[in-house]
């Protein structure tokens, strides 16, 4: 932080935890303690009044308001993503974790906060797809190259195709779904925005290669109507008639875009939804088995028909 910064910063500071001493106020402003002592004399010569209280530190003789500092770009996903990650990784040694503490600090110096929240915020977990440290270091490169704004080249197995390909990849956006990570960015090798599940990346490395996201992309607009996570070109409208025993649990389910619903007199209900993600659909509605029926379009009932017929002919042989 610059001079100015460091003013606001070592008044605030004070203010919050009367007593912190100058060692302290150097470590939390990443400066020497030598260049704390000016700073403070220079504030008292400006008319403000800090006081030190024998060995027990520094204290404000006035009340000012409060300045909120201000975090670093590492800093600020350290605080979104850290608290997703402990759910499922061991946090000593994890590569957000010094990001993480060093953002907390700031923001507990701002403000008091009670024991019992503190301890309360480590009952709750979030919990994503389980990852290696392989996995974790291919996150990071990923935020790395998200804040840079440089493209990254790497190695990205397709499951559809049992393929692995070397690929250069724009990073657009980080987006969570279904309890796994997504990255969403422009593939140089396929010419188009595209969609990468986090785990599947066999190696990452950072390229000097600067991007922007185009004016024309809107994050919202391409995951509008998609089902999961996958984006496809074709909107397909489907009506489902769920049977009484699940109906209240398909109302309950937690959509990123709300189907219509109507209810039924016998108790089902039937869901109208017309979406750019039909294999997920498909596969999501699949799961309720005899209680969902595929009613409208034609062309997927009947294919669902020879799926189902397949299937009970295996469990007649």
């Amino acid at each position: 932080m610059d001079k100015v910064q460091r003013l606001f910063f070592i008044l605030t500071t004070i203010q919050q935890r009367p007593g912190i001493t100058a060692p302290e106020l150097a470590k939390l402003a990443g400066a020497s303690v030598r260049s704390i002592y000016r700073d403070i004399k220079q504030l008292d010569e400006c008319g403000i009044q800090i006081m030190l209280e024998g060995n027990k530190g520094y204290c404000l003789i006035d009340r000012y308001i409060q300045t909120p500092g201000q975090l670093g770009a590492e800093e600020y996903l350290a605080i979104s993503l850290y608290p997703i990650l402990s759910g499922q990784t061991r946090l000593k040694g994890h590569p957000f974790q010094s990001s993480f503490q060093s953002a907390m600090e700031k923001i507990l110096t701002r403000f008091r906060v009670n024991d019992n929240l503190l301890q309360l915020g480590k009952r709750i977990r979030i919990r994503t797809e389980q990852m290696n440290p392989e996995q974790d270091m291919i996150m990071q490169r990923v935020i790395e190259a998200i804040i840079q704004g440089v493209a990254i080249s790497c190695e990205y197995y397709t499951m559809s195709r049992e393929d692995l390909t070397a690929r250069t990849i724009d990073p657009y956006y980080l987006v969570p779904r279904g309890g796994y990570l997504y990255l969403i960015g422009y593939c140089h090798l396929r010419e188009d925005v595209l969609t990468f599940r986090l785990s599947r990346f066999h190696s990452i490395a950072l390229t000097d290669k600067k991007f922007r996201i185009g004016d024309d992309f809107q994050i919202d607009q391409f995951l509008d109507k998609v089902w999961g996570i996958k984006a496809e070109t074709e909107e397909v409208t489907f009506k489902v008639r769920f049977s009484r025993d699940v109906a209240r649990y398909i109302k309950e389910h937690r959509y990123d875009f709300r189907p219509e619903f109507i209810d039924e007199q016998d108790g089902s209900l039937l869901l109208i939804v017309t979406t750019r993600g039909t294999e997920e659909f498909l596969r999501w509605m699949k799961q309720y088995g005899k209680d969902a029926e595929l009613l409208e379009p034609q062309e997927h009932r009947a294919k669902l028909l020879a799926e189902y017929e397949e299937i009970v002919a295996k469990y007649c042989q």
